[in-house]
């Protein structure tokens, strides 16, 4: 996973992902921002996840969901009103994707310690 971490105009953190797995950034970026407890916490259950090798773990914000297992981590945009609206194509390349959960960790502590900075 390739990624990028900036300050944006407002000098805000900003997490730029490869177009692939860009729905990680927004996650970051506007989800997580600098909170970096919350952001550790995360990082905790996708690393206990990892050594354990089994469970889930689900977590909720305000727009973006992320749900890790023992092997990916995948990033969905909750819907607003209507679920058939997605189904029916409107801009589900847009609404999810998902990486391995080793590449979700790196990003992560990546974020983390840039916010640390």
């Amino acid at each position: 996973m390739e990624y990028e971490f900036r300050r944006d105009l407002y000098d805000q953190p900003e997490a730029v992902v490869e177009m692939e797995q860009a729905l990680f950034g927004r996650w970051l970026s506007e989800e997580l921002g600098e909170n970096r407890p919350q952001a550790q916490q995360v990082l905790q259950q996708a690393e206990r996840l990892l050594a354990e090798r089994r469970g889930q773990f689900d977590w909720h914000g305000s727009e973006l969901s992320v749900q890790l297992d023992s092997d990916s981590a995948r990033v969905w945009l909750q819907a607003e009103g209507d679920i058939d609206e997605l189904e029916d194509g409107f801009g589900l390349a847009d609404e999810a994707c998902e990486a391995g959960l080793e590449d979700f960790i790196g990003l992560l502590r990546g974020w983390i310690e840039y916010l640390a900075v």
